[in-house]
Formats: C-alpha cells, sequence, structure tokens
C-alpha cells in the first residue's frame, strides 16, 4: 500500500513516522528523504539499537496534524505519534521564524533602500 496516495490533496509538512512499538521513541523524516551518503550514515548511526521502524506517514490537513499508519497501532500509540508530530511541526516553525532572512527582515531592507526616482 501506497501511504502517500492517501495523503489530501492540501496536506503539508508531510514525513514519514520511524518509531518503536510503543510510540515512545520516534523520528519524522521529510518524504524527500536524506540526499547523501553522509546524512544516510548520519541516520543509521542515530537509530542504532532504538528499535525503530516505519509505521507511516504524518503531515498537517488544513492545520491538524494527521497519521496515516501501515498497520493500525493501540490508541497510546496513536496519541503518542501525533503528539510528537505536532511538536515536531512547531519545532520547525519556530526555526523557520528565526531565520535572518525571513519576511520582515526583507521588508525593513527594502524600506531602508534610497528611492532613486526623480520627481518631474
Amino acid at each position: 500500500m501506497n501511504l502517500v496516495d492517501h495523503m489530501p490533496v492540501c496536506a503539508t509538512h508531510a514525513v514519514y513516522v520511524m518509531s518503536n512499538p510503543d510510540g515512545t521513541d520516534c523520528e519524522f523524516l521529510l518524504l524527500n528523504g536524506p540526499d547523501s551518503d553522509s546524512e544516510k550514515e548520519s541516520l543509521r548511526t542515530r537509530w542504532s539499537g532504538r528499535n525503530l521502524r516505519g509505521v507511516g506517514i504524518a503531515f498537517l490537513d488544513h492545520g491538524t496534524p494527521r497519521v496515516i499508519f501501515k498497520q493500525e497501532p493501540e490508541f497510546l500509540t496513536v496519541l503518542r505519534l501525533t503528539a510528537a508530530f505536532a511538536q515536531f511541526v512547531v519545532e520547525m516553525a519556530v526555526n523557520d521564524s528565526l531565520r535572518t532572512d525571513d519576511g520582515v527582515t526583507w521588508c525593513e531592507r527594502l524600506y531602508a533602500l534610497q528611492d532613486a526616482r526623480t520627481e518631474a
């Protein structure tokens, strides 16, 4: 079953969910995945001994966290993974808002430029 086919068209922040069986330890991978061999090796090192396996995909659907599982886990596991994904999205949003070249900074720099137009 291709889980991505079950995502709504409006889904954002889609990730692949890696978790241990009870959902107390998990990681989220952007669906485009690691590109370089060093990134893949870093993942292998981080996951060593953690008993993580692919359990599904998570995404935002009109701002609401959703998870599609390969096999339906216990209710507590669903709660843990959905809460962990919501926290992951919050961290992504905070990191994005801390970028130095965000929209506000761009507007401030634009406003500070000299007006080169001449009056006619």
